[in-house]
């Protein structure tokens, strides 16, 4: 029996790649978009002439009642639920001392809170249905160690870490919780330069693709929970990241 993901944040960039290397390995998949709604729709259509099953949904994961929101439309669109992959992010660059609460709110929410509130939600999906599941979240190598210039960012990552091991304690063994952290995969949306950042493994640096391995393998392995994978060509080991790192 084929089973269904909903990817947030998936009309673009990882999501989109996440999306289409599932879509192949047979999962039906949701892709929620917040501003990209005819990208997620032409994605689900070419998904679908592929052989595939895919629905698009929009959302804003901001809004107080976003991920309820997002989570309600996607059980809408499919029916049923059986995993979530936490993609959807905001990066923003800027030293501490100009943050202001407005800054480490708005983060939070996006980065930390609805990836709480959608996994809650499919906690308890499945309890509904006496189901197992699985949720991933896309996490950051920065979390391995502290950093500069993007403190609201970090800790907003850091909190989705804690959760994702504290999850898989607490739904075990109804719902396993994993994380996947990469390191520089793509530049700032905003820039077409190449992503910044030293590798240990400089002739293999972290591609997309990786990164969508790594995250259907932890949807997949029915033995593995409370795990974070590093998908970032070992810079997680270094002991002083650049600062210049660009967002995954």
């Amino acid at each position: 029996m084929k089973k269904t993901v909903l990817i947030t944040g998936a009309a673009q960039r990882i999501g989109r790649v996440i999306a289409q290397t599932l879509a192949r390995c047979g999962w039906q998949v949701v892709v929620h978009a917040r501003r990209s709604a005819a990208e997620a729709e032409t994605l689900c259509r070419h998904l679908c002439a592929a052989g595939g099953q895919a629905w698009p949904v929009t959302g804003d994961l901001l809004a107080e009642d976003g991920p309820d929101a997002v989570f309600d439309a996607a059980l809408t669109r499919a029916g049923t639920l059986d995993a979530l992959v936490n993609n959807a992010s905001l990066f923003e660059r800027q030293p501490l001392s100009a943050a202001t609460p407005a800054d480490f709110d708005r983060l939070w929410r996006v980065n930390a809170l609805a990836p709480i509130r959608l996994t809650q939600r499919l906690a308890s999906h499945l309890a509904e249905r006496r189901a197992t599941g699985v949720a991933v979240n896309l996490l950051d190598q920065r979390i391995a160690q502290p950093g500069t210039g993007a403190t609201p960012y970090l800790l907003s990552k850091k909190a989705l870490e804690a959760f994702t091991l504290s999850a898989a304690l607490e739904y075990a063994p109804a719902l396993r919780v994993n994380a996947v952290a990469p390191g520089a995969v793509l530049p700032p949306a905003a820039t077409s330069s190449e992503p910044a950042g030293t590798f240990l493994l400089d002739d293999a640096r972290p591609t997309p693709e990786d990164v969508a391995d790594a995250t259907r393998y932890l949807l997949e392995a029915s033995c593995v929970t409370g795990q974070i994978l590093f998908v970032d060509g070992g810079q997680h080991l270094l002991t002083q990241p650049s600062s210049k790192g660009s967002h995954p």
